[in-house]
């Protein structure tokens, strides 16, 4: 049988289902995270606006909030995996008794 994907019909984000749509988001929001993690360039680009960076990415609002204002808990709730969160954090010069305690009351 064929399938959508072998006539060339676009199958979009919009498309898909809503579990699938959060589970995409997350991706971009830890690909966002593990971005300011590892390249140099983006760092920098990061910590002069956080708003700029996380516009070149497909975040919801929610995300581009939390992501903006350094909302720990937060990403954390949405799924960001701990072990790209945490060196995110110290990139933003959170103490560790202070990512701790984001993780453990809320922002």
């Amino acid at each position: 049988m064929e399938s959508a994907l072998s006539r060339g019909q676009n199958i979009g984000r919009a498309a898909a289902p809503e579990h699938l749509s959060k589970t995409m988001s997350l991706y971009q929001v830890q690909k966002l995270v593990q971005t300011v993690n590892r390249d140099q360039d983006s760092r920098e680009r990061f910590l002069e606006s956080r708003k700029d960076l996380a516009e070149e990415f497909e975040l919801t609002e929610a995300e581009r909030v939390a992501i903006v204002d350094l909302k720990i808990y937060t990403l954390y709730e949405m799924g960001v995996h701990p072990l790209l969160l945490r060196p995110f954090t110290i990139i933003q010069g959170v103490s560790e008794p202070d990512y701790l305690a984001a993780i453990r009351e809320g922002d």
